[in-house]
């Protein structure tokens, strides 16, 4: 994917995808580049569910925790396992999904998923 369109759905990856299967199925994306999205919306959502947990809910928010379900299900399907003790042990609420820097460096190859 060329950089401006990447650096735009880094903006709102909610909007560029309609959900992570979408993402996934996208073959202009390269490995390291679906891992950075998916990265971005697991830490978007967490950011969602923290307003909701201190009553700044938005619309649509109670189906925040399905989605963010359905985030790091995809994360897991590119290869990650997210470490539940370092999850959990995170400095802020929000617990977000680990994903070791080597696997968001690009590399020259595409993945077929």
């Amino acid at each position: 994917m060329q950089t401006r369109q990447f650096e735009t759905a880094m903006q709102d990856v909610a909007k560029a995808y309609g959900s992570p299967a979408d993402l996934l199925a996208d073959d202009d994306l390269t490995r390291a580049q679906k891992l950075k999205l998916l990265q971005q919306w697991d830490y978007d959502l967490g950011l969602l569910l923290v307003a909701a947990e201190e009553n700044m809910a938005g619309p649509d928010s109670g189906k925040t925790s399905e989605r963010l379900r359905a985030v790091r299900d995809a994360i897991k399907r590119l290869g990650v396992e997210a470490d539940p003790e370092e999850t959990a042990s995170s400095p802020n609420k929000m617990g977000t999904a680990p994903i070791p820097e080597a696997d968001t460096r690009e590399s020259k190859r595409k993945i077929a998923h």
